[in-house]
């Protein structure tokens, strides 16, 4: 910032007067060849216009590239093509489709216990696996007192 400041003293302070070269003459029709041909205004005129719309062209290709005229329902290809899950068309499930969006699901759900049942392989002494034994001998321990009971009832009344 102290360098900015000081070579902004200087060129305040330190500079000589600025004269007008050929840009300046055809760009801002300054000095006499602005004045007294028209010809020269005139291209002045068109360059001072192609600036402004080159400008606003930039800044807004600038912004539609980043995604700010979303809002307005305007977005590139590029951010479309990023993330397909967040832009993507409605998904409708008809016969075509309801088959594979089953089978997906099916597979999502053998692939999360897959994952669980490697996980407890990993550490047998875990919290959560020992519950999850413990509920399994339980359910299987309840299971098998029903079929006996079921058997002894069968036996009996025969």
């Amino acid at each position: 910032m102290k360098v900015f400041l000081k070579a902004l003293i200087f060129c305040i302070f330190f500079s000589s007067t600025v004269k007008a070269n050929a840009f300046s003459e055809v760009f801002g029709s300054e000095g006499a060849a602005g004045i007294g041909n028209s010809k020269m205004r005139s291209i002045s005129y068109t360059f001072q216009y192609f600036t402004l719309i080159g400008s606003l062209g930039y800044v807004a290709k600038q912004l539609y590239n980043s995604g700010f005229m979303e809002p307005l329902g305007l977005m590139p290809e590029s951010i479309h093509n990023l993330s397909p899950l967040a832009y993507k068309d409605d998904f409708l499930i008809n016969k075509y489709n309801a088959s594979a969006y089953a089978v997906g699901e099916k597979m999502e759900s053998l692939n999360m216990l897959n994952d669980y049942k490697i996980k407890i392989e990993k550490n047998p002494f875990s919290m959560r696996s020992i519950e999850s034994r413990n509920n399994f001998n339980f359910k299987k321990s309840s299971f098998l007192n029903d079929e006996r009971n079921e058997l002894i009832n069968r036996y009996l009344n025969d």
